[in-house]
């Protein structure tokens, strides 16, 4: 692995039984001025997800090769896997809440909410928004709350669950729609079907009748889904992912492009670089000695 781009683990959070905290970004900065953390400002992927909420001046924010400007009452989300770096340079002020999976889907599954719907796994995926100012006033509190608990000797940890379910609750409220109004649930459904087979499936097919197969589908009908949910077939779709996964690959794990593309299933190399360019307009290499 590449140690300018590290993972990150849910496991040194302060109460990890919990599957989730809330940390200010200032007493972040302050660990990064200090020297106790080195990756905050560097590309860096991460085994949890990540709901941050900002709360003053504007910056950026890195999430998979996408800078996001960000600025008062703006939400990010971060899911699990994606490599992403906050802004050392301006230090927008705010909050971030780190969770796990696991716990995601337990609470998610509870209050019956898609915050972090399938539909990551696509560039099209909506990753950040702003909130108004009623919308961002009920988030703060949210998080004072569950701030205030996790601070105390003997938190409650039902108390600090219920908090969460609610902060869920909220956000999921305030975002828009991440699908398209006129989907019907079962379209929904195949659609989210086909993200989760993708993430399975992307190194053994990038053969989009193959996928609708494996989804219990036809091609015509997954088509459709995908171009009501994100404007774009499903090969565009499966051709997307594939090179955000070789990007995080190449930038993180420091992989040679002939491991690279045997994990991809390519015959040949050359036929992965000729892949790779077309859809990116330089080689892997190029793209390696660039991030």
């Amino acid at each position: 692995m590449n140690d300018l781009v590290p993972e990150i683990s849910f496991r040194d959070t302060k109460l990890p039984d919990v599957g989730f905290e809330v940390i200010e970004l200032s007493s972040l900065y302050d660990r990064v001025a200090a020297g106790e953390i080195s990756f905050f400002g560097k590309p860096h992927r991460i085994d949890f997800h990540n709901l941050i909420f900002f709360t003053g001046n504007q910056g950026d924010h890195f999430v998979d090769f996408n800078t996001l400007q960000v600025e008062k009452g703006s939400v990010v989300l971060v899911n699990k896997g994606q490599v992403h770096a906050f802004d050392l340079t301006n230090k927008p002020a705010g909050k971030v809440v780190i969770f796990t999976d696991e716990y995601l889907d337990r609470v998610a599954a509870a209050i019956d909410i898609k915050i972090f719907a399938p539909t990551h796994l696509v560039s099209s995926y909506l990753q950040n928004f702003n909130l108004s100012t009623e919308q961002a006033h009920s988030l703060v509190r949210l998080m004072e709350l569950i701030f205030t608990e996790y601070e105390l000797t003997t938190p409650n940890i039902s108390y600090l669950q219920v908090l969460f379910a609610a902060l869920l609750t909220k956000v999921s409220e305030c975002r828009p729609d991440i699908y398209h109004h006129q989907m019907t649930p079962t379209q929904i459904n195949c659609f989210d079907r086909f993200t989760e087979t993708l993430s399975d499936a992307f190194t053994h097919t990038r053969d989009a009748k193959a996928l609708a197969l494996q989804v219990g589908t036809t091609y015509k009908t997954l088509n459709k889904v995908c171009k009501m949910a994100t404007n774009r077939t499903a090969k565009q779709l499966i051709d997307s992912y594939t090179i955000l996964e070789a990007k995080r690959r190449l930038s993180i794990d420091n992989i040679q492009v002939q491991q690279l593309s045997d994990y991809l299933g390519f015959d040949e190399p050359t036929n992965f670089v000729k892949y790779f360019k077309k859809h990116t307009l330089m080689t892997p290499s190029q793209f390696k000695r660039n991030t």
